[in-house]
């Protein structure tokens, strides 16, 4: 099978180096678990290998459309959920249902209300169906239930087991450890 995601001796540093010689391949099916302690690189990996940084050392490949999620994401508090997910197609060129994104994330009696009201919890959902919408080939996720409830937890679990792609998730939740094929520690 062809590996999804490459990564070949990825290394990024702003005032120090935060990760050096990191080497993964990721197929359909696997999901790797980022760890490491506060400040040591996982995020600024998820990035890297979303492509919103270039790394200063290394190179990664990756096969198809991306969806990612993180804590530090802002959503637009004038838009409501439904125009979120709209939006978001139509800048990706894709053609999907708003609604059904909403109800498998839990917010089906959300989608006219506006994000500026959400919850940080509602948030996280929307993002959620973000990252998800379209069916993309990889799904990157920075702490991703750090503001979820059991139930929210639940739909997260769930979009893990269901997904067919390759997921990488940056997190020291041990549920979200759980998820791991594979499991590389910045520390």
């Amino acid at each position: 099978m062809k590996p999804v995601i490459t990564a070949d001796k990825l290394g990024h540093r702003f005032d120090r180096w935060l990760f050096r010689r990191v080497s993964f391949e990721l197929e359909a099916g696997d999901t790797l678990v980022i760890t490491g302690s506060n400040g040591s690189g996982k995020s600024t990996l998820l990035k890297v290998l979303a492509g919103l940084l270039m790394p200063r050392e290394g190179n990664v490949t990756v096969s198809g459309a991306v969806g990612y999620s993180a804590l530090e994401l802002a959503v637009y508090p004038q838009l409501s959920a439904n125009e979120h997910l709209a939006l978001a197609a139509e800048l990706r060129g894709i053609r999907t249902s708003p609604a059904e994104e909403l109800t498998r994330v839990g917010l089906e009696n959300s989608g006219d209300q506006l994000a500026g009201t959400f919850s940080t919890g509602m948030k996280a959902r929307l993002k959620l169906a973000l990252a998800t919408q379209g069916s993309p080939q990889v799904l990157l996720f920075d702490e991703p239930t750090a503001s979820l409830d059991a139930k929210g937890r639940e739909i997260f679990d769930q979009t893990i087991q269901d997904f067919v792609g390759a997921v990488v998730i940056a997190t020291n939740d041990e549920m979200d450890r759980r998820h791991a094929t594979h499991e590389i520690s910045l520390d």
